[in-house]
């Protein structure tokens, strides 16, 4: 028999590796009476995957709760909200004086006039969110977060600062001014709305 060096045995390992590991998943679960998977279904993503995402998310904002000082959990999930929003919609940092001005004549049209009011030169609006595009409604206790709308209402309410940030992100890109933002009601919250006081500059 021939001998071969350790350089050419590991260079023949890294080859069979594949096929030994899909031999030893077979091995196993036809000794648990099992059908092994075929090759091109190993990866298929998983059918349980969104309510697997809801229980990471339930102890990973649960280990915030515990670990952080609430200032800190705020910011974290205000920087998710924003990091969300400007995924979905990227667009100039600072928009034009006819930019700016049509999107407060939209969103004033959309939150209703009895919900805009002037203080001084700060404009306040009144902010909430009612359904999603597929129906799902704010007041039949559905949060409209897609990874939690019909998660358990036992998530911390912690996770509603990632909307507050959302939102933030929606007033600063429209007008190109900072924007403050304060969560009034939220269905984690216990609540049958989900509702937002924005505050930013008119002048």
């Amino acid at each position: 028999m021939r001998k071969i060096g350790r350089k050419e045995f590991f260079q023949q390992s890294a080859k069979l590796g594949g096929c030994c590991g899909a031999a030893l998943l077979a091995g196993s679960l036809s000794a648990l009476g099992e059908e092994a998977p075929k090759p091109d279904s190993v990866f298929t993503p998983c059918a349980d995957r969104v309510k697997q995402g809801q229980a990471v998310i339930k102890r990973l904002i649960a280990q915030m709760d515990q670990k952080l000082d609430k200032a800190t959990r705020d910011e974290i999930m205000e920087s998710c909200g924003r990091l969300c929003h400007d995924g979905a919609h990227p667009g100039p940092k600072q928009p034009t004086p006819a930019a700016a001005a049509k999107f407060l004549e939209g969103i004033s049209k959309y939150v209703g006039k009895e919900n805009v009011r002037q203080s001084g030169n700060e404009t306040v609006m009144y902010f909430k969110y009612t359904q999603n595009p597929r129906g799902l409604k704010v007041a039949d206790s559905y949060c409209l977060c897609p990874i939690l709308e019909d998660a358990p209402k036992d998530v911390s309410a912690t996770y509603c600062q990632c909307s507050v940030g959302y939102v933030r992100a929606i007033f600063e890109q429209g007008p190109g001014k900072p924007a403050k933002v304060e969560l009034t009601e939220s269905v984690l919250r216990g609540g049958k709305g989900c509702n937002f006081t924005v505050r930013f500059a008119t002048a």
